[in-house]
């Protein structure tokens, strides 16, 4: 494996009942890179990312994240290694508030769920005396994401954009090397799609964080993937750039049904 990767699949396979839902895929991710797989419905981009974030177990095939394996491990222990995933359904907690969401996320992953010696109830995001390594970490995703005005909202009262904004500040309390994004801008509207776009660039400068990521919206796809991975029918059909997917016959078959 290059020392430049993050991510390498090899000969993924994934059968239901006798169904092959992924085909032998494979594929690397460079670490520090923006990369797209997109594919008209049922192509197995859920499969695929349901796989590598431990949801399913592969039938056959590798999944090597920093030249380890880790197809097969349950979510939490993938989590651990150092992956974080959104969903196409926001995963948030939507009786509390940013803040109190943000906070759960960073006291898993400081590994003191079960503290009890620990306080943790604190809630003033303005507070200057919080100097705790909690506290701290708490309000840099804050920070990060750009939401600390919303800090003491319940989410439930959010727009949908917002509560897109605070999951991904979960994910990134978690301190992943690799995130999945699935349809981030689903359902924002323009001006959402746009901020999201921009925050997606402002984490991968500022962390250096990989990001893989499914998107319906093509000019999405095109204005962040250097890469794009184009999946139909369980197998990858095409790997390339902006303009080698869009100049792709077979590409345009698939997606569109015709070659135009």
């Amino acid at each position: 494996m290059p020392p430049d990767t993050i991510l390498q699949v090899t000969k993924l396979v994934k059968d239901f009942n006798g169904i092959r839902a992924v085909n032998e895929i494979s594929f690397t991710l460079a670490t520090g890179t923006i990369t797209a797989v997109i594919g008209p419905n049922g192509a197995g981009k859920t499969t695929l990312y349901n796989l590598i974030s431990g949801q399913l177990s592969p039938t056959s095939g590798s999944i090597k994240l920093k030249g380890k394996e880790i197809a097969g491990l349950l979510p939490d222990k993938i989590v651990k290694a150092g992956i974080g995933r959104s969903f196409q359904i926001t995963s948030v907690f939507p009786s509390l508030t940013v803040l109190q969401n943000i906070r759960t996320a960073v006291i898993s992953r400081m590994g003191r769920q079960f503290d009890l010696w620990q306080g943790v109830e604190w809630d003033s995001p303005g507070d200057d005396s919080a100097s705790s390594p909690l506290q701290r970490a708490v309000h840099e995703i804050l920070a990060l994401v750009g939401i600390e005005h919303l800090a003491t909202n319940i989410v439930s009262t959010l727009s949908h954009g917002d509560q897109a904004l605070v999951e991904m500040a979960i994910v990134l309390a978690l301190e992943p090397h690799l995130i999945l994004l699935d349809e981030p801008t689903a359902g924002m509207s323009r001006e959402e799609t746009r901020h999201m776009v921009e925050l997606i660039r402002h984490v991968q400068r500022q962390t250096g964080c990989t990001f893989l990521i499914t998107e319906h919206d093509m000019e999405v796809v095109f204005e962040l993937a250097k890469k794009i991975i184009v999946m139909h029918q369980g197998v990858i059909l095409s790997t390339g750039s902006h303009e080698e997917i869009s100049n792709n016959i077979s590409v345009r078959r698939a997606y569109l049904g015709t070659d135009d």
